[in-house]
Parts: structure tokens; C-alpha cells; sequence
């Protein structure tokens, strides 16, 4: 080690004793910060780039190998009330959470909601990857599942109807009265809605604490984790299949 940096190191530790046996006050008078950019104005840095090819060349190969195949393209803009995107991620969460949770639980999930806005981007005729699980689902989201009551499933029903946006459902459907903006025909299970039970709902952790103004999922009788993401649940998946397909169900539909 330096002599001179062992000696500085030493004189800061001593003069920060002492400073801490008088326990004299240290307050911030003044911050400063400078802008730096990361752009192309940078300059590589060859050596450091050489380190870490091999890493990026190999998580490039992981991300980008075929897991399986998309038939067609799958967006969340089929229709205003239903998507094919949505309806196959919510079909693949409850596919692969249901096992997990009657294991772990031995209690069976009712039906899922997750979130329109939380599919950031389509899934593309053609060879499907993790890094396409990546791109549809960029954030850290855990499936959870909240039960729910009588009450509290209408409200989320009602938010529905009221916004009228193809958020992703499965093992629920109901039809929505546009004018009025009332959902009616509420079945979950392909029986109708009942006012002595609870429901067992899953989504993601996001939405559980409020996100996307879904505060009826706040405060449930009981919240159950599964500690798995909702990315690998659709990277599960798509290893488990040798083509991903999904049909528009009208799961959620227009009263006629």
C-alpha cells in the first residue's frame, strides 16, 4: 500500500474520532451537481469492452433463442373491450400460477385482471424469445392473489364498464351496457356472481397496491404471494409450447 495514501487515510479517520468525541454538529450548507451525458460523444473504453464481450455475448444468445413461435401478431389494440395480447397473458398467468398456488395453498384462483397498460409491447408473427417476454413485460411485477369480497368484485366489475378498456381477464366475463357504462351478465367460472362468497383474484403487485387506480384491490381479507413473476411466467411458457395462440372470446363484450 502507498505510505502517504495509508498516512492520509489515517489523518481523516483521527480528525473524524475527534470531530466525533467533541459531537460537534455537520450540516450541509450547499449542493452542486454537473450534467453528464451518455451518449455516442463518449469514448469506448476498449479494455473495459474487451471484459465484458464474452458476458454480452452470451446473454445476447440466451435472450434471442427461440423458445417458441408466434402464428399471427398479438396487440392490445383489437378492440376496445378485448385484446389478443391480453387475453393470452392473462390465460398464461392463470395457466402457469394455478399449479404453483393450489400447491403452495390448496386453494384454487377464481380469475385474473391485470392491466391494459402494462403491455408495453406486441408479440410478433414469428420465432418468440425471452427477450420478447422483456419487451411485453419490462417491469419487476409479481403475480399475487388477493381475496376479494362480495363488494369489492363489483367495484372492480364497475371499474370496468366505467373504463372500458381492453384490460387483459381470464376465467371472467361480463357484458357492458356502453351508455350507461354498467356491467351486467357478471360470471366468473361461467357462474354468476354471488353475494355470500369470496373471490380469489389474480394480478400483479402493482395493481394490488392501487396501481392503475385499482384501489379495490387494497386492504383484501387476505393477500397470497406466489413469489413469481409475472416475465417468467410468459418465459415458462413459451419453453412449454411449440406455438403461442389465442382466440378473441368476447370474455368481455358490449350488451346487445
Amino acid at each position: 500500500m502507498n505510505s502517504k495514501f495509508f498516512i492520509s487515510v489515517l489523518s481523516v479517520l483521527l480528525i473524524g474520532s475527534s470531530y466525533s468525541c467533541k459531537q460537534e454538529s455537520i450540516s450541509v450548507s450547499k449542493i452542486s451537481t454537473i450534467q453528464k451525458k451518455i451518449d455516442s460523444t463518449i469514448v469506448e473504453d476498449k479494455a473495459i469492452d474487451s471484459f465484458i464481450k464474452p458476458f454480452r455475448t452470451h446473454l445476447n444468445k440466451t435472450l434471442d433463442a427461440t423458445l417458441c413461435v408466434a402464428i399471427a401478431d398479438f396487440t392490445k389494440n383489437d378492440n376496445p373491450l378485448e385484446s389478443t395480447l391480453g387475453n393470452l397473458m392473462a390465460d398464461i398467468s392463470l395457466k402457469q400460477t394455478k399449479p404453483v398456488f393450489e400447491k403452495k395453498y390448496t386453494k384454487e384462483i377464481d380469475f385474473v385482471l391485470l392491466n391494459y397498460g402494462g403491455m408495453r409491447a406486441p408479440i410478433l408473427k414469428g420465432p418468440v424469445t425471452a427477450r420478447t417476454a422483456y419487451q411485453v413485460m419490462p417491469f419487476e411485477n409479481e403475480l399475487v392473489v388477493a381475496e376479494l369480497s362480495y363488494e369489492k368484485v363489483k367495484e372492480l366489475t364497475a371499474y370496468l364498464a366505467y373504463a372500458q378498456r381492453a384490460h387483459p381477464i381470464a376465467n371472467l366475463k361480463l357484458s357492458i351496457v356502453k351508455a350507461s357504462k354498467e356491467a351486467i351478465e357478471v360470471k366468473i367460472n361461467d357462474q354468476p356472481l354471488q353475494e355470500d362468497k369470496t373471490y380469489l383474484v389474480l394480478t400483479t403487485d402493482y395493481l394490488q397496491q392501487g396501481g392503475d387506480r385499482m384501489d379495490f384491490f387494497k386492504n383484501p381479507i387476505q393477500l397470497y404471494k406466489t413469489n413469481y413473476k409475472l416475465r417468467n411466467a410468459l418465459i415458462d411458457y413459451f419453453k412449454s409450447v411449440d406455438t403461442l395462440q389465442v382466440e378473441l372470446d368476447k370474455r368481455m363484450k358490449y350488451a346487445e
